[in-house]
């Protein structure tokens, strides 16, 4: 949980705000489900604020995945992005009821954020909170870090790593050698790392097969539905969005900011680019590279992917 001296802010920031609050977090757009947090009953004396420097914006995620309870208070919208984009979005915000303030150049003042609140949150980190059930089965050479949750008759297998502010919940298996909580993979043009400090939630009945990587969001956190099974050998980028029922084979790689909502299935090797939806119910087949949105109840193939039919018949065409 990212909770800072609003002092800290900068000025650029602080001047267009009027709050009594002396504490400020930094939430997604799409908000969060308050119930992950160790110091939830605390939410509502922060100020909650949200940046808005690109067109990836997770609204739907309140219908495909889990109700979030938890929004800014205040979002920062870039004004280079285009008029008809920035209608649409407050048009869409309004049900959370946000003050909504235009700046220049938001990434770099969320970069500047992050930066100026790393050393508090490490500081926050220090102080172990670990709840592990006493029905759970913690094998040998586990490592579990600060802020860490995991629920009744969950198995961790030898050798998994547990970074700090992961919820694990019940009847989960995590396989031997998995990483659960590494940074993600975050630079900007000029190869300055942007800080990763959010977390994970893996939900009930999950499985984490062997050496596969789930990296922590930049904010908020990333997130593993009930009842699904990732192979062996996968790797999950920062802030990606998984729901229920979801099948990921081995060797696929999910980058940062994807969603793959309700009952989805990816094949073995595929890949799915940054910040690209996987609709409900639908399939992309082995060996295959979603550069585009799937809609709901499809099957797509190839590389890049597309409808599975109109696969099939350009590979018959060339052969």
């Amino acid at each position: 949980m990212l909770k800072i001296k609003y002092s800290i802010l900068p000025k650029s920031i602080s001047k267009l705000i009027s709050t009594s609050k002396d504490t400020f977090t930094i939430l997604p757009v799409e908000g969060v489900n308050k119930s992950y947090y160790a110091d939830s009953e605390k939410f509502s004396h922060i100020l909650k604020i949200s940046f808005v420097f690109s067109k990836r914006i997770f609204l739907e995620d309140n219908i495909f995945l889990e109700k979030n309870d938890t929004f800014a208070d205040i979002i920062f919208i870039d004004n280079n992005l285009s008029e008809w984009f920035k209608l649409q979005l407050k048009n869409k915000l309004k049900e959370f009821e946000p003050q909504i303030i235009e700046v220049p150049k938001a990434f770099e003042l969320f970069m500047h954020c992050l930066e100026l609140i790393k050393s508090e949150i490490r500081e926050f980190n220090s102080d172990s909170n670990k709840i592990v059930s006493s029905s759970s089965i913690i094998h040998k050479n586990v490592e579990i870090g600060n802020n860490v949750y995991i629920g009744p008759k969950t198995v961790i297998y030898p050798n998994v790593v547990i970074y700090d502010n992961v919820y694990i919940g019940s009847n989960v298996i995590i396989h031997s050698n998995s990483v659960i909580g590494a940074d993600g993979f975050g630079y900007t043009n000029d190869i300055t790392k942007i800080p990763q400090e959010g977390g994970v939630v893996i939900k009930d009945h999950t499985e984490i097969g062997a050496c596969t990587c789930i990296d922590r969001a930049t904010i908020g956190y990333t997130y593993i539905g009930k009842n699904t099974k990732i192979d062996n050998l996968v790797q999950i980028g920062h802030n990606v969005k998984i729901g229920e029922n979801c099948r990921i084979a081995g060797k696929s790689g999910i980058a940062g900011s994807a969603r793959i909502y309700h009952n989805s299935i990816i094949g073995a090797m595929s890949g799915v680019k940054d910040g690209i939806k996987i609709g409900p119910n639908s399939i992309l087949a082995g060996a295959s590279m979603a550069t585009k949105h799937i809609p709901p109840n499809q099957t797509y193939a190839g590389n890049p992917a597309r409808p599975f039919i109109q696969h099939f018949k350009e590979i018959a065409k060339r052969s």
